[in-house]
């Protein structure tokens, strides 16, 4: 008798322990209170989580749509930042600011070369790409400033709409979308600093002849160093 009471308080003991420790790898995909899902490896795919039964058919599906909506919607805005900064580039270059039209030329392949990334991304993953169409990029500024301020307004924007799809990523714990994205927030920082300054110093003209020539050949320059 007293054998079988030590037993079976063995065997709970090692049940409950063994519980534990399988414990912290159950979370939720949820972040708003959907079901408790067993989390997924990095190895697990997107298109595998979305659309495979099993251990992971439990995923809210709404959440993981949302979040692929926001991804395609990203890959647009950065092909339309692309096609901003070519048309900038375009009215610099037909008002002899060759260093400006240098340097947005510089930025649309940049920022082309991010659409790229993301699909790369994407495809790595399994995940279902739309390409979008988008508005015609502005070309009728009547100066410099206007440019700089149209570069500034999209650039702000693109910096919210890579928030929100981090946000998405983050309410379904997708770490290895998080983890891509942070690079991308990093470069958003730079870029708003920078084209504030430059729109800043654009707009001290009229108090500093000849500071946008000078801010012209900087910028020519830089692209020139930093290449197509």
């Amino acid at each position: 008798m007293t054998t079988s009471i030590l037993l079976y308080t063995i065997l709970t003991y090692s049940f409950a322990a063994g519980f534990q420790l399988l414990a912290p790898s159950i979370g939720s995909c949820n972040a708003r209170g959907g079901a408790i899902v067993p989390q997924a490896s990095s190895s697990v795919l997107f298109a595998d989580v979305l659309h495979k039964p099993g251990p992971f058919a439990a995923v809210d599906g709404a959440q993981q749509k949302e979040m692929l909506e926001l991804f395609n919607e990203q890959i647009t805005n950065e092909f339309a930042a692309s096609h901003l900064y070519l048309s900038a580039s375009i009215w610099f270059e037909a008002r002899d600011w060759e260093g400006m039209a240098s340097y947005m030329l510089a930025e649309s392949s940049e920022e082309r070369q991010h659409a790229l990334s993301l699909i790369q991304f994407a495809n790595k993953r399994n995940m279902d790409i739309q390409l979008q169409s988008f508005p015609q990029p502005n070309s009728n500024w009547e100066s410099p400033d206007e440019v700089w301020g149209d570069i500034l307004t999209m650039e702000r924007d693109n910096t919210g709409s890579l928030l929100q799809l981090a946000q998405a990523a983050n309410a379904c714990q997708d770490f290895a979308m998080l983890a891509f994205l942070n690079p991308f927030h990093m470069e958003q920082v730079d870029a708003e600093a920078k084209i504030g300054t430059i729109l800043a110093k654009v707009k001290d003209e009229q108090k500093t002849p000849g500071l946008l020539r000078q801010l012209d050949h900087e910028l020519g320059q830089e692209a020139a160093v930093s290449g197509p």
